[in-house]
């Protein structure tokens, strides 16, 4: 969420993409004595119409960072937009310094993500390649709850040493805002399913006595508790129901999906008694008052309970602004700086300018305010490729696509009351997560 590793972000994304472009020689021993030759990767990237949008929406945020409607006014404490002069027939943006978040910080967040996905899509050529991403994925997960678990025992909710100088005192796991933490874990649990569904269904085609689905599962299982200890209502909300997704497509899958010989039945055994003692010691020695506490206070409460009731006079209010703004949008960056206008009508939640709303706690509003009828085509365009992709690929019973699938969506679900697309992180693991799910169908039908 900070500038130095937003542009970190960036710059090793930039690296990948260059390294995948680099062109691949192959000599006779690597391909079993055939005629040698050389891979050039470019042409995919070239054919890859998800390449061509994001293009199309940096542009996009250019033209809107370079044509502002509103410039940033600020003296001592207090600061004000003035009108500008843009140029009518093109879209517009918000001019506002670098370190405060303006379009071209935003433009380095979209560039990231869009480099990344590029550099997934070109260079990821075997399945083995984007199982080991995955499970850097999983792995990055288990370590945040590791760290999450030391912030709770010893009360220090800083990252630890070396880092401890860039990080502010209060973090769940690395992340500034609890809701982003879970979000972001929620996605590392499901890398997680679907790498132990894989090697689940691989084992038994292959007849193997053993795999490693199992230890793959009980790590999914630790970073799902770290879910619930993030404290995030809305991140353990979508889980559960995106477990219930999952739960139902695995049943099914078993009885309506390719048939394959029966898994090992003594390391199945091993594999529930490892998870029943992990549940066991859980609830012997974590104490989980908070966690029921915050969920008891809005089963009780309701739509009062007072983040609830915030959130949804902050949506009434970006609602206003996505009826004045829906054409052209603020400006990618901007909404932050325009929503004070609105959120005034809202005395509860304004309070009288003290509070700065960032977010509208809902991306499906806060993205098309920001870019417009032109963005929302150009993300449209996007999903409609990628879903007539996966029904063309005909994924219904894949083992690692659709649980890949089924993560991505609780992300979008968790999208409708918070905004879990504005951290860098996830929204770069979300998009990257998708584009090896559909790199893996074309690579192996299983």
């Amino acid at each position: 969420m900070h500038p130095w590793s937003q542009l970190a972000g960036f710059g090793m994304a930039g690296a990948s993409l260059w390294v995948a472009l680099t062109p691949r020689d192959f000599t006779r021993d690597m391909i079993g004595g055939a005629d040698p030759f050389r891979l050039i990767l470019w042409p995919r990237l070239v054919r890859f119409p998800i390449f061509w949008g994001g293009a199309t929406m940096l542009l996009l945020v250019i033209v809107q960072a370079l044509n502002p409607a509103w410039n940033f006014r600020q003296y001592g404490n207090f600061w004000w937009l003035m009108s500008a002069n843009p140029i009518r027939w093109l879209p517009s943006g918000v001019g506002v310094p670098f370190e405060r978040f303006n379009a071209w910080r935003q433009l380095i967040i979209y560039g990231g993500c869009w480099l990344a996905v590029s550099a997934a899509w070109v260079g990821l050529t075997r399945r083995r390649s984007i199982r080991i991403l995955i499970g850097i994925v999983v792995a990055n997960g288990l370590v945040l709850c590791a760290l999450l678990a030391f912030q709770r025992v010893t009360g220090d909710h800083r990252v630890p040493w070396p880092l401890i100088a860039l990080t502010e005192k209060n973090l769940v796991a690395s992340f500034i805002y609890t809701n982003h933490a879970g979000a972001y874990l929620d996605l590392a649990a499901f890398a997680a399913i679907a790498l132990a569904t894989w090697h689940l269904d691989h084992g038994r085609r292959a007849l193997a006595k053993s795999t490693p689905a199992g230890v793959i599962a009980l790590g999914g299982l630790f970073i799902i508790g770290g879910v619930f200890f993030t404290m995030s209502r809305g991140a353990t909300l979508v889980l559960v129901i995106a477990l219930g997704i999952y739960g139902a497509w695995f049943l099914m899958r078993g009885r309506y999906g390719p048939k394959a010989p029966g898994a090992n039945s003594a390391v199945t055994k091993v594999v529930v008694i490892l998870l029943f003692f992990f549940v066991a010691v859980a609830f012997r020695y974590i104490d989980f008052s908070e966690i029921y506490g915050r969920w008891n206070s809005m089963l009780v409460e309701g739509s009062s309970e007072p983040d609830v009731h915030s959130r949804v006079l902050a949506r009434h209010a970006a609602g206003e602004m996505l009826r004045d703004h829906w054409l052209g949008g603020v400006g990618a960056g901007g909404f932050r700086h325009l929503f004070p206008e609105y959120v005034r009508n809202y005395p509860e939640i304004y309070e009288n300018g003290t509070v700065f709303w960032e977010h509208a706690h809902c991306d499906w509003l806060e993205i098309p305010i920001e870019v417009g009828l032109i963005g929302d085509l150009i993300i449209l365009a996007g999903a409609g490729w990628w879903l007539a992709w996966f029904v063309r690929k005909r994924v219904l019973w894949h083992p690692m696509a659709i649980p890949l699938l089924i993560g991505c969506l609780q992300t979008l679900i968790h999208a409708c009351f918070d905004f879990p697309f504005q951290c860098p992180a996830i929204l770069v693991t979300w998009c990257v997560l998708l584009t090896v799910a559909g790199r893996w169908v074309e690579i192996s039908d299983t």
